[in-house]
């Protein structure tokens, strides 16, 4: 999922000059995340899947579902947020449907944090796939 969600925000931001996708992992260095380092860098994190009943049945032969989750983060100066932010975000949140990854449900969202005179986007992707 991590592969198709980068291809897919690096397509859907190639024109929005403003911002840089990197492809780095986000990582901490000297106890600080490297994407408060590095401003209006995009970093998509690895995806972890958890599982759960969709519809239980008499049974016990349960319609199961996996559930992909993924975050994306990429932070900005507050005081001066870049013009280009709104389309950021429109842009990121549609990526949802254009990661190619089979599944019967998809839902994108986030979240906004200031921390001193930082601005924290994190966006998180949920893909629910059925299980065979």
């Amino acid at each position: 999922m991590r592969t198709q969600l980068l291809a897919a925000i690096t397509t859907a931001t190639s024109t929005l000059t403003q911002f840089a996708v990197s492809q780095e992992l986000p990582w901490e260095q000297n106890a600080q995340p490297l994407f408060r380092k590095n401003l209006k860098r995009i970093y998509v994190d690895s995806e972890y899947t958890e599982e759960s009943t969709l519809i239980p049945t008499l049974d016990n032969v349960n319609v199961i579902q996996d559930n992909l989750f993924c975050q994306v983060y990429v932070c900005m100066d507050a005081k001066n947020p870049p013009s280009q932010l709104s389309n950021l975000v429109t842009n990121v949140l549609k990526c949802k449907d254009q990661m190619g990854v089979v599944n019967f449900t998809s839902e994108s969202d986030y979240t906004v944090e200031k921390t001193e005179d930082v601005l924290l986007y994190t966006f998180e992707f949920r893909l629910n796939t059925l299980k065979t």
